[in-house]
């Protein structure tokens, strides 16, 4: 191979190797008073952004309605001990941009599209390891999919196989139901990891 042909080839891989390093970003990221704008395909108002009048309302009527009953619920579970349910539940923006970058690389590795997540209300047991979270609301994030012509099942993306998404639903009832997965990948209900998360940190406790 002649000098020439070499130099050639040099530039070109040269040039394979920057084009692959910004073909994640479609945008040059903007410096404005020393940060970097996050990139990302659609940065306009979503359609599902709210007044101060309508969350006024809403809080308001969480507050006088079902918060009221579940701190009576809590009260009374608790002995006395705690009175307040829970107030708001916390997210770290790097924790929730990992999670959306996890639950898509291993979706992607499964042929399998993501089309959201599923925000479901839920409470801690009142035999939880953490004492201070006890009968506590919380949520869990869960992937969600297409599964017979449904947009928003939730599917767990960890045991599907390509192409074909297996509903959350199926491992929920086996764990409930306390079957050892015998011949499967899977292993005792008592250890099978799921790809929904929940460990945010919850007010109260602070």
């Amino acid at each position: 191979m002649n000098l020439k042909t070499l130099n050639y080839f040099a530039i070109v891989l040269c040039s394979f190797l920057f084009f692959s390093c910004n073909s994640n970003c479609n945008h040059k990221e903007i410096k404005y008073e020393n940060e970097k704008l996050s990139c990302y395909p659609n940065s306009n108002k979503p359609s599902q952004v709210i007044t101060y009048l309508e969350m006024a309302e809403m809080m308001d009527s969480y507050d006088n309605g079902v918060k009221k009953e579940m701190n009576k619920y809590l009260k009374k579970v608790s002995n006395g001990k705690k009175t307040t349910s829970t107030d708001y539940n916390w997210y770290k923006l790097d924790d929730l941009k990992q999670y959306i970058a996890y639950i898509e690389r291993i979706s992607k590795e499964k042929d399998i599209p993501v089309t959201g997540f599923r925000i479901i209300p839920t409470s801690y047991p009142k035999n939880y390891s953490n004492k201070e979270l006890r009968n506590r609301v919380t949520i869990i994030f869960t992937p969600t999919t297409i599964i017979d012509g449904k947009y928003d099942a939730a599917f767990e993306p960890l045991y599907s196989e390509k192409g074909n998404p297996v509903s959350v639903s199926k491992y929920l009832e086996q764990v409930r139901a306390k079957k050892v997965y015998t011949g499967s990948i899977l292993p005792k209900f008592e250890s099978t990891e799921s790809s929904s998360v929940n460990k945010f940190p919850t007010v109260p406790p602070k």
